[in-house]
């Protein structure tokens, strides 16, 4: 059951990722030749400060869900009740102190724009109506938890699939019809406030309890250990969203808002395929919750190699093919030559989604032990690396120097996150593990620099040429992989769940 959960899951939040992918990028096509970089740039800044306002959210969520693993595994019906009771609550006055920060900082929005030819008036318009979409989420959206946690993600991904298809179509609808992008963020709220009405109602269906237990109270003891959790995991939400949502700001702020619409559209690129794995790594989620309460330790230690080996696989081959066929990409097929980047910064961002991705199962792993007091530390000291070197390498390397302060922060946190699993949870040595992960980043560069210089010979222009380069890259990676791993067990280990995966 678990890992039919876990595959069914997997396969619809992967699926929906792809999907979007062609769609956002379409999307983003509209935007960036019909409204210009520059908005496309001020978007992105208004959603990261955002993102930053939201970490009032104090991570309830994580320690909620946490706590409903071992609830809905004893079928607990009124714990389960008081869980999300008091998450109801907790999500209301949460979205009440984001709308109050959001319209402190509304008067400034501004100031972090720099050389825009936008309105203070437009840009303050455009950010409220982005603190609404987000306020609005946080009123309507808490009850996909316990289907996060009952391991019934795939309903949650199917219905982000179709209110994001439904909502990139009609970006495209208005923005052609019109070119008026505040149209587009109200359309987004109605269709996101409609989406979330069904799954609240879907939930109250599936689980009539929760009606019936509105008012259950929770065991004091509970609560404390609740309420202790989420004091750990708003340093490390606080600092987390630091991390991912500094990097436009700092574009904006210290190169221009056109660059950091530029930036953003190859962070498009390589957050699509994020998506996708970070997808993976929710739908395991569960399962490993699950695994996790029978304290198996050589067991843990043993599905987290296989997951990183299943991670790596599409990680190699995904970094491959971003590095060779993102310049084409950009100026033969999505855009044109005016919204290329240099090649060193292409080199900084494929090294920041290497190391991204390949962070994911230690992050999920983590995040089922409730070692949340150790996850604090190591947000606070990641996004402090993450700040300070970004900041000191922007002046001489642009905005390849913030992706390169991102990486090294990325390698501080996986680094930290190894040291507290092995030594402090399973108390086994680090090093078979620190091995297998310089393996995997030393074969992933070395197929980069053998493969790179056949694309360049090899591509032809145009979208026919993008696509042989695009197969010829991603077989060579994957062949380099399995051959090198052919006698492994970690590949044989993952051959045999997808033969058990076939099989049921």
């Amino acid at each position: 059951m678990r890992l039919k959960s876990a595959i069914k899951n997997s396969f619809f939040g992967v699926l929906g990722q792809a999907v979007l992918i062609v769609v956002g990028f379409f999307c983003q096509r509209t935007m960036n030749l019909l409204l210009g970089a520059e908005l496309v740039g001020m978007n992105g800044v208004i959603s990261n400060v955002i993102a930053i306002l939201s970490v009032s959210e104090l991570g309830i969520a994580t320690a909620v869900v946490y706590n409903l693993y071992s609830a809905i595994a004893g079928r607990d019906e009124k714990r389960i009740a008081g869980l999300m009771n008091l998450y109801r609550k907790a999500y209301l006055i949460f979205a009440l102190v984001i709308f109050g920060l959001g319209m402190g900082v509304m008067p400034f929005i501004h100031h972090i724009m720099n050389e825009t030819a936008f309105s203070q008036g437009y840009i303050r318009r455009l950010f409220f109506l982005w603190l609404v979409r987000t306020v609005l989420s946080y009123l309507l959206s808490y009850k996909r938890s316990i289907l996060i946690a009952d391991q019934r993600e795939y309903l949650v991904s199917i219905t982000a699939l179709v209110v994001n298809v439904l909502n990139y179509s009609l970006t495209i609808v208005i923005l052609q019809l019109s070119g008026n992008y505040m149209w587009v963020l109200a359309v987004n709220i109605v269709i996101e406030a409609v989406s979330n009405l069904w799954i609240a109602a879907y939930v109250n269906r599936k689980y009539p309890f929760l009606k019936r237990l509105r008012k259950a109270p929770l065991e004091h003891t509970i609560v404390e250990r609740v309420m202790d959790n989420i004091k750990n995991i708003f340093v490390t939400r606080l600092f987390t969203k630091l991390l991912l949502s500094t990097d436009k700001i700092i574009v904006s702020g210290m190169i221009t808002t056109v660059t950091a619409g530029l930036y953003s559209n190859y962070c498009l690129v390589t957050q699509s395929v994020v998506n996708i794995m970070v997808a993976l790594s929710g739908a395991l989620k569960p399962a490993l919750g699950n695994l996790f309460l029978e304290e198996d330790k050589e067991k843990e230690v043993r599905v987290l190699r296989q997951i990183t080996f299943l991670f790596f696989l599409p990680v190699s081959v995904a970094s491959v093919c971003i590095f060779c066929l993102i310049t084409p990409f950009v100026r033969d097929v999505w855009l044109n030559g005016e919204y290329l980047m240099e090649t060193g910064f292409v080199a900084a961002s494929v090294g920041q989604f290497f190391f991204t991705a390949m962070g994911l199962p230690m992050e999920s792993v983590m995040s089922v032990t409730g070692l949340f007091h150790k996850e604090r530390n190591i947000a606070v000291v990641t996004a402090l690396v993450n700040l300070v070197l970004s900041l000191l390498l922007v002046g001489s390397f642009g905005a390849a120097g913030i992706a390169l302060g991102t990486i090294a922060a990325y390698l501080v946190q996986i680094g930290c996150r190894i040291r507290v699993f092995f030594k402090e949870y399973v108390k086994q040595s680090v090093f078979a593990y620190l091995a297998d992960l310089v393996q995997y980043a030393a074969l992933t560069a070395a197929e980069i620099v053998l493969i790179y210089p056949l694309t360049l010979r090899l591509y032809g222009g145009g979208l026919l040429g993008l696509l042989v380069i695009g197969v010829m890259a991603a077989a060579l990676a994957l062949g380099a992989d399995l051959m090198l791993y052919c006698r492994s067990w970690k590949l044989r280990s993952v051959l045999n769940l997808a033969k058990q995966a076939i099989r049921r």
